[in-house]
């Protein structure tokens, strides 16, 4: 009898964001993880439309139509669905359903908004506070994708940090195919300077934008390219602030997965300057390209230090960035030497089998993978 795993899908129906990257991710890894371990998996994916799973989950699957927004989804939907599939596990993003005859994991990715109070509004800290709480206390699997991550929910939640699993977040094949990059080779033209992430105030895109043009104006020729999309004030200040300079700022906020990883391959330097993060997917998928890194040694994301290259950066001010992105750009040659010599260790380390494998041994240890 395989291990029927109901896993709450409905991110796919949103798009491309961090969530969804990582629960792809898993999923696509979990029959080869199940089939090391020795363990039969039937994977169940609930979401709205069948196109949405269709376009991130490429192993074989069961689709599931899930109705409604959040309450109906957690009140009604997921129950049923999991007794018409005799489900054993519900696999959700942060809440798990209101009910529920099989077993419930919640991967709760962050608590940022508790931590960093001053960048959520109190409505939005409020009920994450009572639902992900509810969630930590009454799952009976609780997953995260740090260290970080783990000691903060269990500080506030007042739960054992030892009955909080870690699933690593990871990097796909696309970024770790071997191929040589261009840009370790290229000579001529302007300095290119990347960072991707949604235009989100705790990102400091605006950093980004301070830098290259602070570089422009002392006669560096360097180019900025911001990745990412928002919808709020501070994505039309990033807006804003590229128009105003648009030889050297690029904004680009609709970009294909192909274009992305050509995007990295062409860059000299990432950067990062986040003032806080439950991971940091981006740093790594830089970093397992070949890429040195400013990156804000904070929250989880010193936890990303060992495996890329780049000056450090511990302050907490927009001039101690300002000068570590002129550092590295001033040892551009040898970072980026040093940074593909050491590209390898990211997939050693954050490999999606490995994830997945991290969430079968999860499950077993909670008494429901065998």
């Amino acid at each position: 009898m395989p291990l029927r795993l109901l896993v709450d899908c409905h991110t796919f129906d949103i798009g491309p964001q961090g969530t969804t990257t990582f629960l792809a991710g898993v999923l696509n890894a979990l029959p080869a993880a199940a089939k090391s371990k020795g363990i039969a998996v039937e994977l169940i994916c609930a979401a709205h439309t069948r196109a949405a799973v269709e376009r991130f989950v490429e192993v074989p699957h069961r689709y599931a139509a899930m109705r409604g927004g959040f309450v109906r989804r957690n009140a009604l939907s997921l129950p049923r669905i999991c007794r018409e599939t005799g489900a054993d596990w519900v696999i959700s993003q942060y809440v798990r359903p209101f009910r529920s005859k099989a077993r419930t994991a919640s991967v709760i990715h962050d608590v940022l908004f508790l931590d960093f109070p001053h960048l959520f509004g109190w409505r939005y800290r409020a009920l994450r506070r009572a639902l992900f709480g509810w969630a930590a206390s009454h799952s009976d699997a609780v997953l995260t994708v740090s260290e970080y991550s783990r000691r903060r929910i269990a500080a506030h939640f007042q739960q054992p940090a030892e009955v909080i699993d870690i699933v690593i977040n990871a990097v796909g094949t696309r970024f770790t195919d071997g191929s040589e990059q261009p840009a370790a080779l290229r000579q001529d033209g302007p300095v290119r300077l990347l960072m991707v992430s949604r235009l989100e105030r705790r990102k400091r895109q605006d950093w980004c934008i301070r830098a290259a043009v602070q570089l422009s104006e002392q006669g560096v020729e360097v180019v900025l390219d911001l990745v990412g999309h928002g919808a709020d004030s501070y994505a039309d200040e990033v807006r804003t602030l590229a128009r105003a300079h648009p030889d050297v700022i690029h904004l680009h906020e609709s970009v294909d997965d192909a274009a992305l990883v050509a995007m990295y391959k062409q860059a000299d330097l990432f950067l990062f300057p986040s003032e806080c993060e439950g991971f940091g997917i981006p740093v790594i998928e830089a970093a397992a390209l070949g890429l040195p890194c400013v990156v804000a040694e904070n929250t989880a994301l010193s936890e990303l230090r060992p495996v890329f290259v780049g000056p450090d950066f511990t302050g907490n001010s927009v001039d101690t960035f300002v000068e570590a992105v002129r550092a590295a750009v001033e040892d551009i040659a040898e970072l980026r030497q040093r940074a593909q010599a050491v590209r390898g260790r990211v997939p050693a380390i954050y490999n999606w089998e490995a994830a997945a494998g991290q969430l079968l041994t999860s499950l077993a240890k909670r008494g429901g993978a065998q």
